[in-house]
C-alpha cells in the first residue's frame, strides 16, 4: 500500500469516526432516499459494504422511489431509504447475486443492451483509453479507437474475452434484480448526433424488453453526461426515470429524469465508503474543479 493510499484511508477513517459524514447524511437525507452507484465490485467488498449499510439504512427499490415521486405519495418510502444501482452490466455482477438474496436487497443494474448477452467489449476498457476520447464526436472516437487499437464495437471476442453479463446470467438474476437501460454501446450521448442518440436511448429499451419479456422503465446516462436533448429523448422513449451522476438525494420534488446519486468506488474500504455516501469527498472534488453545485452535467451542444 503506497503512502497516498495510506493517507487517503487515514483521512477517511478520521472523517468517518468524527461523525461528520453521518451528521451531513442525517441532516440532508430526511424525507429522501439515497441512491448509490457501483460498477463492478468484488463480492467480498460489496459484502462488507452491505453489512455496514444495513445497520443504518433500509433497503428499498428504484421502482418504489420513482413511484413515490411520480404519485406524490412518499408515505411508503421508509426513513433512511437506500437504493443500490450498478452501471454497465459487467460480467462480475453475476457473482453478487447470492449477496442480493442474503441481504434482501433488490438493486437496479443498468445494462448496455448491445454488449450484454454478447462477447463484445466496453470501449472504455480498451488499452490506451484516455479522457480525451470522451470529448470527441462519437463517430470520430470510434474511428480513432479502431486506428489505435483495432477496437470495433460490434466485434465479438469469444467467451474468454467476455466482459458483460450473458443472456442466461441476466435471466437467472431477473427474479431478484431490476434491469434498466444504459444505451446500447455506452457512447457519450452529448457527443452523438441526433440519430445516434435516439437509437442508443430508444433502441436500448427495445433490446432489453425483448430479452426480458417485460417493460424496462429506468435509464442511466453513460458517464453521467446529458443535456436537454437527452432528457427529452429519454421521456419520448417511454422511460419513467433517468439517473445521473449528479450529487444528490432522491426527494419528493426530484426531477425524475435527473435523479442524483452517490458514487461508491468499487474497491472502497468501509471507512472510505462511509465518507463517499455522505457526498463529502465527491463534492469537494467538484468544488476544486469549479462545479459549485456538485453537478456533473456537460451542457455541450450535440454533435452534428
Amino acid at each position: 500500500m503506497g503512502w497516498k493510499t495510506i493517507a487517503r484511508e487515514g483521512t477517511a477513517r478520521a472523517l468517518r469516526w468524527s461523525a461528520a459524514p453521518y451528521l451531513v447524511r442525517r441532516a440532508s437525507s430526511r424525507g429522501s432516499a439515497t441512491v448509490l452507484m457501483y460498477h463492478d465490485p468484488a463480492p467480498d467488498a460489496l459484502e462488507a459494504h452491505l453489512e455496514y449499510l444495513r445497520s443504518g439504512f433500509r433497503f428499498t427499490t428504484l421502482d418504489a422511489v420513482v413511484e413515490a415521486i411520480s404519485s406524490g405519495d412518499w408515505s411508503r418510502i421508509p426513513d433512511a431509504a437506500l437504493v443500490l444501482t450498478f452501471d454497465d452490466g459487467h460480467r462480475g455482477n453475476y457473482a453478487l447475486l447470492p449477496l442480493f438474496r442474503r441481504f434482501e436487497v433488490r438493486p437496479t443494474i443498468y445494462l448496455c443492451s448491445q454488449i450484454v448477452g454478447t462477447t463484445r467489449g466496453f470501449w472504455f476498457q480498451e488499452p490506451r483509453h484516455t479522457n480525451r476520447l470522451k470529448d470527441m464526436r462519437n463517430r470520430e472516437r470510434l474511428a480513432a479507437q479502431e486506428r489505435a487499437t483495432g477496437f470495433v464495437q460490434e466485434r465479438e471476442r469469444g467467451e474468454s474475452g467476455r466482459q458483460a453479463l450473458s443472456r442466461d446470467e441476466i435471466l437467472e438474476m431477473a427474479p431478484f434484480v431490476d434491469f434498466g437501460a444504459h444505451t446500447r454501446f455506452h457512447p457519450i450521448l452529448p457527443r452523438c448526433d441526433d440519430e445516434e442518440a435516439w437509437d442508443e436511448i430508444a433502441g436500448s429499451k427495445r433490446d432489453l424488453e425483448a430479452l426480458l419479456g417485460r417493460p424496462v422503465s429506468h435509464f442511466a446516462y453513460p458517464n453521467g453526461d446529458y443535456g436537454s436533448r437527452e432528457m427529452e429523448y429519454v421521456r419520448r422513449a417511454g422511460f419513467a426515470s433517468a439517473r445521473t451522476t449528479d450529487l444528490g438525494w432522491a426527494r419528493p420534488s426530484s426531477d425524475l429524469f435527473r435523479l442524483g446519486t452517490f458514487g461508491v468506488t468499487d474497491d472502497a474500504s468501509v471507512d472510505m465508503m462511509a465518507v463517499q455516501i455522505s457526498g463529502v469527498t465527491r463534492y469537494l472534488r467538484r468544488l476544486a474543479r469549479g462545479q459549485l453545485s456538485g453537478r456533473s452535467e456537460r451542457n455541450a451542444a450535440p454533435a452534428r
